[in-house]
């Protein structure tokens, strides 16, 4: 009998299948569904013997790669040692269906929610629905949603939790908010990738601006242009740079995203000046 595994992640329900229990990690409890029908079907297995990835690979580093199997299916080879892969996930796309294998001697690895979501490659069927991944920490204010983001331990969390701390925010996600339009609206929806925040919430809130940091001795805050916003939101997101159609889909939406919403550098400080700093200024340009 297969054990079931629904989840509704910023609208895309997933169903995880399997021969033996998965862990339920606890970041992954809020997203748990009883629905009854999935847009994606995981198939999780545990096989005796991984196939081996081909000569002709269309992305490879030291801890994946991408290649095609006979059929013509995306098939990623997951690789912890010299030893060959550790999983690999085969993906059909158009049906909506994706094949996650582990050897015997890591099931205990592989049998868990955490481990069969990160190796689904879920931002390919995001961006199917018209949503981004984005590193980012998310809160929903009075003003709407703003998203702070950056490079790792620019201060992201730092200034999202002074915003909950002094304006009574919402955080809704500390790393890998999932941000796509929606009724003509753009939105961030929280998701089980949270970081150091913890933050695992299954909510979503309308967004309003984009904030690029900086860290500096003062504060100030710079509309940017088009390509100067394309490019800082660009080095935030999560693309498959090997898959041009990926490329040229998150590319418009993107470019979607920055006609749509503002985008702005913000040099500041990691205190209660910068809140009020930032939630003036927005309110001023925003016209709030």
């Amino acid at each position: 009998m297969p054990y079931n595994y629904y989840l509704s992640v910023a609208g895309v329900t997933l169903l995880f299948e399997a021969d033996q229990p998965l862990l339920e990690n606890k970041e992954f409890l809020p997203f748990l569904t009883d629905a009854a029908e999935a847009d994606l079907h995981a198939h999780i297995a545990v096989s005796h013997q991984l196939p081996a990835p081909g000569e002709n690979a269309l992305y490879s580093d030291r801890f994946c790669t991408v290649a095609r199997d006979q059929a013509g299916r995306i098939q990623k080879f997951f690789f912890d040692s010299v030893d060959g892969p550790y999983t690999v996930t085969t993906y059909d796309p158009d049906g909506r269906q994706v094949w996650i294998e582990y050897p015997a001697i890591r099931k205990r690895d592989g049998l868990q929610l955490e481990n069969c979501f990160y190796f689904l490659g879920f931002e390919e069927y995001l961006l199917q629905s018209s949503k981004l991944c984005l590193h980012a920490a998310c809160v929903d204010t009075a003003l709407g949603g703003i998203l702070f983001s950056g490079i790792s331990g620019i201060g992201k969390s730092t200034q999202a939790d002074l915003w909950c701390s002094h304006r009574g925010a919402k955080q809704i996600n500390g790393d890998r908010p999932i941000i796509g339009k929606e009724d003509g609206g753009w939105f961030a929806w929280g998701s089980p990738y949270a970081g150091s925040s913890k933050c695992y919430v299954n909510d979503k809130c309308r967004v309003a601006a984009v904030i690029l940091l900086k860290k500096s001795a003062s504060c100030s805050l710079k509309r940017l242009t088009h390509p100067e916003a394309f490019r800082g939101v660009w080095a935030g997101l999560t693309v498959h740079s090997w898959d041009a159609s990926f490329v040229e889909a998150a590319s418009d939406l993107t470019m979607d995203l920055i006609a749509s919403i503002p985008v702005y550098e913000y040099s500041c400080t990691p205190d209660a000046f910068a809140v009020d700093f930032l939630e003036q200024a927005l309110r001023k340009d925003l016209d709030l």
